[in-house]
C-alpha cells in the first residue's frame, strides 16, 4: 500500500518519510560472536541508501529454522549515550532491561539497532547530551526530525528481517522509555510490524510541557503538537495488536498524558497494562509482555 493509503499516512507526513518498503540495507555484514547461554549472538552490520551504518545484534533461539515470527527490540535513553544494543542482550547496565534476551530465550529470533548517538553510534564522547540536541535541531532546521531518523533505521532494520529467509513470519517491535517511544512512531509508520510492546514509552507534549519535562529531542516532531499531539499516532495503528505498560509514579509520562494516547487507539488495538510503580520494567510486566506477545504476534 502506498504511504498515502490509509495505514501510516499520518505519522509518514510528520515525519516526511516516504514508503515504509523504500528503507532497505544496500549492504550487510555479519560477524558471530560468542554465544550467550543457548541464545547464539551476531553483530550485524545494516548500510542505509545513504551510506550510514546501524550496528545490531542479533539473537536466535535454540530451535529449528525457519522461525515462525520475530521481534525487533529498541534500547531506552536514560542519558547513557555509551550503551544502547548491549543492555538489551545483558551485556551491560540495567540486568532488568535484557528484553532482546528473554525474547530470544521465549522463542523469537531478535534484532538489536543501535539508535543515532548510541552505543557504536555516538556523536560525541565528550558531551554526547549536546550532540544530540545539535543532531535533532539541524535535523528539524532540514525540515525533518531525529524521530523521523529513528523511524527509518527501524524500517532498514525491519526489511532485512523480512527478507530473512530464516524468517517465515510475523515481525514485532518491543522498547522501553526511548526504546517505546519509537516503537509507537513504527507502528504506526510500518504496517509490516505487526504487534508492539511499549513499556513506559507513551505520553502527550501537552502533558510534558505542562509539567515541565524535559524529554528527549526525537519527541518534538515538527507540527506534532497541532496536528492533534501523540494521540494521532496511536490512532493512525490500526489492524495490529499493541502491549502497553505504564506506571502511575512515573514522572517522566504523566498519567494523563498516557490516559489520553490510551483512549485514542482504535477499539480492540490496545491492551494497557497500568502498574503501581515508577519508570521501570519490572519482571512481572515482563513476563505479561513476553505471554502476550506468544498470543497476538
Amino acid at each position: 500500500m502506498s504511504v498515502l493509503g490509509r495505514r501510516g499516512a499520518l505519522v509518514a507526513g510528520l515525519l516526511g518519510l516516504g514508503d515504509a518498503r523504500s528503507y532497505r540495507p544496500v549492504s550487510v555484514e555479519r560477524r558471530v560472536r560468542d554465544a550467550i547461554g543457548v541464545i547464539d549472538l551476531e553483530v550485524i552490520l545494516l548500510t542505509d541508501a545513504d551510506g550510514d551504518e546501524i550496528p545490531c545484534l542479533y539473537l536466535t533461539p535454540a530451535t529449528p529454522k525457519p522461525w515462525s515470527r520475530a521481534m525487533i527490540a529498541v534500547h531506552q535513553h536514560a542519558g547513557r549515550f555509551d550503551l544502547g544494543k548491549s543492555e538489551l542482550v545483558g551485556l551491560g547496565g540495567d540486568p532488568s532491561l535484557a528484553y532482546a534476551l528473554r525474547l530470544a530465550e521465549a522463542g523469537f529470533p531478535t534484532l538489536v539497532p543501535d539508535l543515532i548517538g548510541f552505543e557504536d553510534r555516538q556523536r560525541s564522547t565528550s558531551d554526547s547530551a549536546a550532540a544530540e540536541r545539535f543532531d535533532a535541531f539541524s535535523r528539524i532546521a532540514d525540515g525533518s526530525s531525529l524521530q523521523a531518523k529513528h523511524t527509518m533505521d527501524v524500517a532498514v532494520a525491519t526489511s532485512w528481517l523480512e527478507d530473512n529467509d530464516d524468517i517465515a513470519g510475523p515481525i514485532g517491535i518491543m522498547g522501553h522509555s526511548l526504546g517505546g517511544q519509537v516503537s509507537l512512531f513504527s507502528l504506526a509508520f510500518d504496517d509490516r510490524l505487526k504487534a508492539g510492546v511499549i513499556s513506559c514509552g507513551i505520553g502527550t507534549l501537552a502533558s510534558f510541557r505542562e509539567n515541565h519535562v524535559p524529554h528527549n529531542p526525537a519527541w518534538f516532531v515538527p507540527a506534532l503538537a497541532v496536528r492533534g499531539d501523540t494521540p494521532v499516532i496511536a490512532a493512525d495503528i490500526v489492524g495490529r495488536k499493541v502491549f502497553v505498560a505504564a506506571g502511575t509514579h512515573d514522572s517522566l509520562f504523566p498519567t494523563q498524558g498516557v490516559h489520553d494516547v490510551i483512549d485514542a487507539f482504535a477499539p480492540g488495538v490496545c491492551d494497557f497494562h497500568e502498574h503501581a510503580a515508577g519508570h521501570e520494567l519490572a519482571a512481572r510486566t515482563l513476563k505479561k509482555a513476553l505471554s502476550w506477545l506468544q498470543l497476538n504476534l
